[in-house]
């Protein structure tokens, strides 16, 4: 019988070493690992990121322990680590895999505690940055819109997987530990759909949650306790529980057959790189909602649009993207054309050419926090004539914009899907432009910027620790 899933990731990743990387994948966690430093200083200035550094700090502070960016105290392990996951994800702006998973708030922070408090050098961060990213892709893979549909919500379930892979392997386990590492993250792990379904705020605390439990899975395997060696696959285990089958019987998926093998799982290792297709969020809001704010940004500037001209704009996209969090679970404010849904996104940018990516998170019927926006009437009547369709062939984040205007006129633009993949060149020039609105020293945003391109040779992390702390 072949090993099992558990079994081939782990002696992947036990195995792998930094020179094993291609330039596109140091490339690509550099380029979340920049995003996600610059977004956690944002998010130091919101309500939840700062309850969630003071309340780190106030249990879990440590003289000697891992630091929490944008602020510099210093906190344990998994307080430093729960702390920098919060303002990671404070703002909705994390990177993201097949929409519904989100690694950089999981992975990086777990893997800066780690590299930080074992003097981990910038090329060991680097490779547990790409370990958790793959491995937690690849075990999401397909999988994500079924563990939606039973609910569960994706991101903290497969994060835990991911920050106890890049953890354990900067802590150096071995392949049965590794095993046990992967084993405990499926017991650990949690999250549910209720509050993306019904407006609830709890999922703001999911990713740093799973942070701290993907961290405990990687320590507590260094104890040599025996995990499950068939915690993905098993009867009982991962995707029976998270997808209602150990089959590869899916209730849903973005496009393809409901029916899948587990061999993509653990395939072409280090040949294939899944993280690869991680995608940014420039915005504040939803990721699907990130490139309908591009591409119309994009036929805006082409065409002009004389506002009062247009009659229609219909936006063609993925079916679940239109049906959030799950067709199972749908919120149906999110399908309508009120504030904060894709629709008032896509009117916005018609109406103002595009949408500010520091402006506080507007959420699904959150009247009173877009009332002060630019033109907000107009916006809101244009909304109105704004129209989404739900297509099961059409890619995730792969928006086709058609918009039609008095007198005949037809603009139309389309996305394929793989736009928002873009690497550290484009995230540097989509950043600097933001660094006058951030509340932190300009000399210090470059300062990250280069700490972030040197990390690969770096000796350690503490450049880039000292640019992202006062």
């Amino acid at each position: 019988m072949p090993d099992s899933l558990s079994r081939q990731l782990a002696r992947w990743v036990v195995s792998l070493e930094a020179n094993d990387l291609p330039a596109s994948v140091i490339d690509k966690m550099q380029t979340s690992l920049l995003h996600a430093t610059v977004i956690a200083i944002v998010g130091a200035g919101t309500h939840h990121g700062r309850a969630a550094v003071d309340l780190a700090l106030a249990e879990e502070a440590s003289a000697h322990g891992a630091s929490i960016l944008a602020h510099g105290g210093k906190a344990t392990r998994c307080g430093a680590a729960f702390a920098n996951s919060k303002l990671m994800h404070a703002t909705n702006q994390a990177d993201s895999y097949r929409m519904l998973t989100h690694p950089g708030p999981c992975v990086i922070p777990a893997a800066l505690a780690s590299a930080q408090l074992g003097s981990a050098n910038g090329p060991q961060l680097i490779t547990a940055m790409a370990a958790g990213y793959e491995v937690e892709s690849r075990i999401a893979g397909d999988f994500i819109a079924s563990t939606q549909a039973r609910g569960f919500r994706s991101s903290p379930i497969y994060g835990t997987l991911g920050a106890a892979v890049a953890t354990g392997k900067l802590l150096g386990l071995n392949e049965d530990q590794m095993v046990t590492a992967i084993a405990l993250a499926c017991t650990f792990t949690a999250g549910t759909n209720e509050g993306p379904r019904s407006g609830g705020r709890e999922m703001m605390f999911h990713e740093p949650q799973s942070t701290r439990s993907g961290i405990m899975a990687a320590l507590l395997a260094r104890e040599d306790v025996r995990g499950s060696e068939e915690a993905l696959e098993g009867p009982a285990g991962f995707y029976n529980a998270f997808t209602g089958n150990n089959r590869g019987e899916l209730s849903y998926v973005f496009t393809g057959p409901q029916q899948v093998s587990f061999d993509p799982v653990a395939e072409g290792l280090g040949v294939r790189w899944e993280l690869l297709h991680t995608v940014l969020k420039m915005y504040p809001t939803a990721g699907y909602n990130c490139p309908v704010i591009d591409l119309m940004t994009d036929i805006r500037r082409s065409h002009g649009l004389e506002i009062d001209e247009i009659e229609r704009i219909t936006i063609d996209m993925n079916w679940l993207e239109t049906l959030y969090p799950s067709p199972a679970f749908p919120n149906p404010s999110r399908g309508q054309a009120i504030i904060g849904s894709t629709h008032y996104f896509a009117a916005y940018v018609a109406v103002n050419g595009s949408y500010p990516p520091l402006r506080t998170r507007i959420d699904p019927g959150d009247d009173a926090g877009a009332a002060a926006a630019n033109n907000h009437d107009a916006v809101v009547s244009l909304m109105h004539k704004v129209y989404t369709v739900g297509h099961k062939d059409r890619p995730a984040f792969a928006p086709r914009i058609t918009v039609e205007m008095t007198g005949g006129n037809v603009y139309r633009g389309e996305y394929q899907g793989t736009e928002l993949e873009w690497g550290l060149g484009t995230e540097i020039e989509r950043l600097r432009p933001l660094f006058p609105e951030i509340n932190w020293p300009d000399a210090k945003l470059e300062a990250i910027i280069d700490a972030v391109r040197a990390i690969p040779n770096a000796p350690n992390a503490g450049g880039l620790i000292a640019a992202a702390t006062p």
